[in-house]
């Protein structure tokens, strides 16, 4: 503890004094070029980032083109303190500085809230963020509670589109890559009549898909897997009748028809999954030619993955003497349908009789996996949000947000399993086992909400703020063996249970103009996350007993300068969280004759400290670098969990779940200007993340191990600044590297999921 706050304090002194010395050096030098401004709406309110009393990460529209980014992957990579997997192209698990949700069934709640345009998105299945009409990202890190109606205890990342206006803006954009990679994205905005503009926006992307079916004898043999296509549009009408009047609608949706996401064995223990035979996963792609490359598949049932969404908004804003009144509503729906080899092993040929006496679970390797699943799901979702905000127009010393926030969700899932080589004899017949889970759930919010800033001196400001909120959700369960036997979950009738929590957040924070380059901030800040039912739960009893929601207090220092004739950026944040009953899902096994079972249980308490920097320098006047560094200690003090056949579960002491130590992202951009006004730039990203673990109990097999990724991209941009012509190479070296991680059969087990490999292409892009 007390190296870590001696490094913090020394890094943050750093920050102070680095930019007066910088400065001096500097002070005969011409200041010809700067770093652009960036201005973000954090807070309700338009200010530059550098003003800014909370450690945000903003990507602007630009950067976010250049660098194709276009998921959640992407900009994880990119910020500090922040990873993202994904157990399935729909069901993305977001964590900020540790704090994640795994949960996925329809009674869960997110630790990190993602919105677009200030309408907060409930479903993860339908958080689809392929828009090409992006004018920034903004990352909110730490608990959000008294400035966003849903409340957030993780961070909240908000999708700010671009809004029409009477200039004319034409934006096209072409790519073409290996993999069959052919992009196609458009955007057309300007005015429509007086006082009426419109956007309409819309991006669409295609490939082949980076794995090859190897399992021979297969109807899948040689088939490239993997791909898909992917459309989003948006459309957008603002309305401005008067001077003080603005009316925006908007209508947003996507289709996404994803192709097979190949799971890769990745671990088996010692005992009984140990061994050359069908009980143990690693041995079995061995067996049959999958261990060569993590891009060699051998399912035998191919996998993919259909969404819709589409969504619709209203925003009016009032502008009066005092300030802005905002009313914002939204009606959203989706639908996801998914199925996927969960082991991405073929079932193996030796059925296992469950109620034959010597069932044989040890059959040779190359006759298939014995314990091979397959997973499916289908999900419809419903959301309706209402958020009523005030806010003062900054002009006095006094500065205030108020709001009331609504939303109800509504959620239909049913989840089935197929376990193809275990089941029952009967007659002389196998009957492989089949069951599905059905949940419904419901969920009120409401919540209230009031933030206000005071300027003691021209240096000095404090601010502070509170937020009420209560949620209820109604929950349905029914579990349902269709044949064979409930390996994973047990028969019972449709059960239904209710609760409710309730809580109020807090946050006080005082920033400090230090010098005209640097601000100091310090901030204690409270979250909670409602809690919830597990989703695919075993028995009746499981399914309707509650788990209870978790609180978290934040205590954080920052350190934001700006400096050297503005060529220089250095943001520093150091934090301390104190967290209690956090919620924590673990596939677990409770005895030698079960498969395992889910379970999401409350751990007693955690800790969480780290420091995140992030920085940017103009070296010359074509040269620039910048990037990202995040140190994390994010550990279960008090957890003692729900024990399995391997004994005790107290997993105190042990690193949470995608809590890496270190992760760095840095880039260093080239710009020549040529004699015909043309120029030519040339840039390199780095990206590297240490060890993460996915389950509690640390098991060696269940991590991402540290992985380092190289990109590269050069640009010729044409006199008048209308074209682009770029090509790019992505995963430069081809490194085999993991992106999500799953354990079975109490973390005897694992799978996992890996990101692309060496991709490379060419994009062009108009812009008017």
């Amino acid at each position: 503890m007390k190296t870590w706050f001696y490094a913090t304090t020394s890094i943050l002194a750093l920050g102070l004094t680095a930019g007066p010395l910088m400065a001096n050096a500097a002070e005969d030098e011409e200041n010809s070029f700067s770093i652009d401004e960036i201005i973000v709406t954090a807070q309700k309110r338009a200010e530059n980032l550098q003003q800014a009393p909370i450690a945000i990460t903003a990507f602007s529209g630009d950067l976010l083109r250049e660098d194709d980014i276009a998921n959640l992957q992407d900009i994880g990579n990119r910020t500090p303190g922040m990873t993202f997997a994904a157990f399935s192209v729909g069901q993305p698990e977001i964590a900020i500085r540790g704090i994640g949700t795994k949960e996925d069934g329809a009674s869960a709640s997110d630790s990190v809230i993602v919105s677009v345009d200030d309408v907060y998105i409930a479903a993860r299945t339908a958080q689809v963020f392929d828009i090409f009409d992006l004018e920034r990202v903004e990352i909110l890190r730490g608990p959000q509670g008294t400035l966003y109606g849903k409340n957030s205890i993780g961070g909240s990342i908000n999708f700010v589109t671009t809004t029409p206006d009477e200039e004319t803006k034409i934006r096209f954009r072409q790519t073409v890559g290996d993999y069959g990679r052919l992009d196609t994205a458009g955007m057309l905005s300007g005015q429509v009549a007086e006082n009426l503009f419109g956007k309409l926006s819309f991006s669409r992307r295609e490939f082949n898909g980076y794995y090859t079916n190897v399992l021979v004898g297969s109807d899948l043999f040689g088939k490239q897997l993997g791909g898909g296509e992917t459309f989003a549009y948006r459309g957008v009408l603002r309305w401005t009748p008067s001077e003080d009047l603005e009316v925006i609608f908007s209508a947003d949706g996507a289709d996404d028809n994803m192709g097979d996401s190949n799971r890769e064995p990745v671990g088996s223990a010692v005992g009984f999954h140990g061994g050359d035979n069908a009980s143990n996963p690693v041995a079995v792609n061995n067996a049959l030619g999958g261990g060569g490359s993590a891009f060699d598949s051998l399912n035998d049932v191919e996998g993919y993955t259909d969404r819709t969404v589409e969504g619709y908004s209203l925003k009016v804003n009032w502008d009066q003497a005092w300030g802005t009144f905002s009313s914002i509503s939204a009606y959203r729906k989706s639908t996801f349908d998914w199925l996927e080899d969960s082991e991405g092993l073929p079932a193996s040929t030796a059925f296992v009789a469950l109620n034959v006496s010597g069932a044989n679970f040890f059959a040779p390797a190359s006759s298939g996996f014995a314990f091979d699943v397959a997973d499916a799901a289908i999900e419809n979702t419903k959301q309706l949000t209402q958020e009523f905000r005030a806010v003062s127009n900054g002009e006095t010393a006094l500065n205030w947000v108020v709001g009331a926030f609504y939303s109800r969700e509504e959620t239909d899932r049913v989840e089935n399993y197929y376990f193809p080589s275990i089941g029952l004899e009967i007659g002389g017949v196998n009957f492989a086992s089949d069951m599905s889970s059905f949940q419904t759930n419901v969920s009120d919010t409401f919540a209230l909400y009031a933030d206000g800033s005071y300027e003691v001196s021209e240096d000095l400001t404090i601010r502070a703020g509170m937020r009420y909120s209560t949620e209820k959700k109604d929950m349905t369960a029914e579990a349902v063996v269709h044949q064979g036997i409930g390996l994973l979950l047990t028969n019972f009738a449709e059960v239904g249970a209710s609760d409710r929590w309730s809580n109020v957040s807090w946050r006080v924070v005082a920033d400090y103009q230090v010098t005209e380059d640097a601000m100091l901030y310090g901030s204690i800040s409270t979250g909670f996350k409602s809690g919830g039912f597990t989703g695919s739960a075993s028995t009746a009893e499981r399914a309707t007993t509650p788990f209870d929601s978790e609180k978290a207090t934040n205590f954080e220092v920052g350190v934001k300068t700006q400096f050297w004739d503005n060529r220089a950026r250095v943001n520093i944040a150091a934090f301390y969280t104190d967290y209690n009953n956090l919620q924590v899902t673990r596939f677990f096994q409770p005895g030698v004759d079960d498969f395992g079972q889910f379970i999401t249980e409350n751990a007693g308490k955690a800790e969480i400290k780290g420091v995140e920097t992030e920085f940017t320098f103009l070296l010359t006047e074509g040269l620039e670098m910048g990037g990202s560094y995040a140190y994390l200690d994010a550990k279960y003090t008090e957890y003692a969990g729900s024990p399995g056949i391997d004994g005790s579960a107290d997993f105190s002491g042990n690193i949470m779940r995608q809590s890496p130590e270190h992760s760095l992202s840095l880039y260093g951009k080239y710009t020549h200007e040529l004699e015909d006004g043309s120029s030519l730039s040339a840039k390199v990203n780095y990206r590297y993340q240490s060890l993460t673990y996915y389950d509690p109990n640390n098991n060696d097999i269940t991590t991402i191990p540290a992985y380092d990724l190289w990109d590269g991209r050069i640009a010729w941009n044409s006199p008048d600044g209308k074209w682009e012509l770029a090509t790019w190479i992505k995963n430069i070296a081809n490194k085999e590297y993991r992106t999500h991680v799953f354990s079975q059969r109490g973390s005897r087990i694992a799978f996992a999921l890996f990101g692309a490999p060496r991709t490379y292409g060419f994009t062009g892009t108009y812009s008017f």
